[in-house]
């Protein structure tokens, strides 16, 4: 922890305002529509639902060894589901200081705190997946086992991802507003170049050897391994996983407290 607060520079004591931030982003999102916190459960749960019909049912597509939708459906969510509230949680954090103006303006507060706390958001979605998931497994005759811990592991490290991430976009939307409206055309390109509504063994060669580079990729393997097929993901994977994470948080850090004194002049 020491190491930690020595490298990033928040204190404990950050983890209550983080906390408020969190529950705050969340009203927000949720209160202000009819159906409320309705929304947190509906919105995956209608999107899982359409790329199940699309791929399983429109395209039949199938797994090696899978002859079922069934078997698609769970093997579809275990990556979809992450992959759900990684970009949920990327596009709050892009957000994050933009729509926290008034606050930065006239509050003295840790504003890297922003990033952090927008990033969180996604643990709804994450949550409402792997419940689907877990009941679809039961479903399927597929307990869990002990591997099923290790999503613990890649939870933390893929929201220490999104949140290293938000450093760098929350305080580029600043200034490049377009970022915002651009970035969701991206991320799509970035879900469909990724083996996620497909084995990786379908892709060419030169794909697969940049797809076991790909974050996204991995975060989505981890879950499947731990959950579908009971094994210990890739260590090599994590390991490279947890690094580009910490880069990024220290670099990404980094620049927003660099830039940090421009804010209130942009905002």
């Amino acid at each position: 922890m020491r190491a930690l607060v020595g490298v990033f520079g928040f204190d404990p004591s950050d983890a209550r305002l983080l906390w408020n931030f969190f529950k705050m982003n969340v009203r927000d999102k949720y209160l202000g529509s009819r159906l409320g916190s309705v929304w947190a459960i509906a919105n995956p749960l209608l999107m899982l639902m359409i790329f199940t019909f699309v791929f399983g049912y429109v395209y039949r597509l199938r797994l090696p060894g899978a002859e079922t939708t069934f078997s698609y459906t769970i093997w579809m969510i275990s990556g979809y589901g992450p992959w759900l509230a990684s970009t949920e949680a990327i596009m709050a954090t892009t957000m994050s200081v933009v729509s926290a103006a008034g606050l930065v303006k006239n509050m003295a507060f840790k504003a890297e705190i922003l990033p952090i706390a927008a990033a969180l958001t996604g643990l709804l979605p994450l949550g409402v997946c792997s419940c689907l998931l877990v009941v679809l497994l039961l479903v399927d005759g597929n307990t869990l086992s002990w591997h099923a811990l290790m999503v613990l592991l890649i939870a933390i490290l893929q929201f220490a991802f999104v949140a290293s991430l938000g450093f760098f976009l929350s305080v580029i939307t600043v200034f490049v507003r377009d970022l915002g409206i651009a970035l969701p055309n991206v991320l799509t390109i970035v879900l469909f170049a990724t083996p996620i509504f497909y084995p990786i063994e379908s892709m060419p060669r030169v794909m697969q050897m940049l797809s076991h580079g790909n974050p996204f990729y991995i975060i989505a393997e981890v879950y499947r391994q731990a959950l579908i097929y009971h094994r210990t993901p890739d260590v090599r994977g994590l390991v490279y996983f947890a690094a580009v994470s910490f880069g990024l948080g220290v670099s990404g850090l980094r620049v927003f407290r660099r830039l940090k004194g421009y804010l209130e002049a942009r905002l």
